[in-house]
């Protein structure tokens, strides 16, 4: 139990000791995993995304990056979504609930490059320099040659690693 304990102190340490802080205002880089769902083909969706929580009282911000493949069903091939943007949020104890956007991109889609709306909600666990949540976007790109928009929902469950 002495030696779980320590190992709890020591990744806490670690934890803090890379955020960066002056004052109030804190850097907190995560980088993670992502499995989910995609609609509206209802595949899996597997991914990772990184980003740098800005905050001080509260107010957070946050540059982001994330990728994502969904599985084929049957014979369809599956496919690749990157997204960039930002996020803003509200740190609530351990909480961050947070909405964004993002400039999105597909590889063998046959969909056109578009905007996506981020939201979702993420927990840093205390003492261990991990994060879980709830990661979501949503976007309508059009289908390559046609002037036609699908409407697509992204959803995953998060597991991160906090610098």
């Amino acid at each position: 139990m002495k030696k779980l304990a320590a190992l709890a102190l020591l990744c806490s340490m670690v934890s803090s000791s890379f955020a960066i802080g002056i004052g109030n205002f804190k850097i907190n880089p995560e980088a993670g995993i992502s499995y989910g769902v995609a609609t509206p083909s209802n595949t899996s969706a597997l991914g990772g995304y990184a980003r740098a929580w800005l905050f001080g009282d509260g107010l957070t911000i946050a540059p982001m990056v994330k990728y994502n493949y969904m599985f084929g069903k049957g014979d369809n091939k599956g496919w690749s979504n990157v997204q960039a943007g930002g996020l803003i949020g509200y740190r609530i104890f351990r909480f961050t609930p947070y909405i964004g956007a993002s400039y999105s991109g597909f590889s063998n889609a046959g969909y056109a490059d578009t905007t996506a709306l981020n939201y979702g909600i993420y927990f840093d666990i205390p003492i261990l320099p991990f994060s879980v949540g709830l990661d979501a976007s949503w976007q309508q790109p059009k289908i390559l040659g046609t002037d036609v928009r699908q409407s697509q929902h992204q959803i995953a469950l998060t597991l991160g690693l906090i610098f």
